[in-house]
């Protein structure tokens, strides 16, 4: 019986393996591969990955949703697949987005420009991968920066942090707590608004009247709400890497759609 796999998240990666040696900005995992535990996670990760691609080896139709993740899996399953004939291309199908119903409800005109607000917005899963931190760190430095350091400034500049929480999940309410008691220590809390588990029409709202969209995650593999982002007219600031960066903020007729 032939076998298909829409792959989304690989479960290993090369960029995973390559982490253990980068001390900053290659994820979760990065600089984890030193001393007697790292050797350990480093042997475990390589036979993972081996197995990874055995079993991936014996499929025979294969999609990923971005190119980012095909490079990935092509390097993982594909001499497996070679070794036993397995030559159908492995194909990009990106992930369904609601795009039509974003550019029915936002609108996106000069006019519609001259209303939107000094918002920064991060549509995000609250989970340690989004980097939730990284992003409002660089948010204090940036309000630091452009208010000096008063949030009595004008304009005000809002980071928006829109996501959701896993149901009866401890670590992601501890992760909440976390990131208020960070925003609390960086003195921004009067200029940054939580939307815990936004309902549809909310989030509508905030990409309607934010400016900037931003992604923190490292290799984010596709980037659904960037997508949502450019669909909504926001300017888009992301990683530089993973799926935002090969498929989504890309050169457009000559000219950038985000940084």
């Amino acid at each position: 019986m032939p076998i298909g796999a829409y792959v989304h998240y690989p479960t290993i990666s090369t960029d995973m393996l390559g982490s253990l040696d980068v001390d900053s900005g290659a994820g979760l995992n990065a600089g984890t591969g030193k001393g007697l535990k790292g050797y350990l996670k480093r042997v475990y990760w390589h036979l993972f990955a081996r197995l990874y691609g055995w079993t991936g080896g014996n499929i025979d139709v294969v999609m990923t949703n971005s190119s980012w993740t095909k490079e990935h899996i092509q390097s993982l399953w594909g001499p497996g697949r070679s070794k036993i004939g397995k030559r159908r291309e492995i194909e990009v199908v990106f992930p369904p987005v609601s795009v039509e119903d974003i550019e029915k409800t936002v609108d996106v005109s000069e006019a519609s420009e001259l209303r939107r607000e000094r918002a920064i917005l991060y549509i995000a899963q609250f989970r340690p991968e989004k980097n939730h931190e990284l992003v409002i760190k660089a948010f204090a430095e940036f309000f630091n920066k452009s208010q000096g350091g008063s949030q009595r400034a004008s304009p005000k500049t809002t980071l928006v942090l829109l996501g959701s929480l896993r149901d009866d999940n401890k670590e992601d309410v501890t992760r909440i707590a976390h990131l208020r008691q960070l925003i609390r220590k960086l003195k921004i809390e009067d200029s940054v608004e939580f939307a815990l588990n936004a309902p549809w029409k909310q989030m509508l709202d905030w990409l309607g009247k934010s400016s900037i969209g931003v992604n923190g995650m490292w290799n984010e593999h596709f980037g659904i709400g960037v997508v949502e982002y450019q669909a909504a007219g926001l300017i888009c600031v992301v990683n530089n890497s993973g799926g935002p960066k090969r498929d989504i903020v890309v050169d457009v007729d000559g000219g950038p759609t985000g940084t």
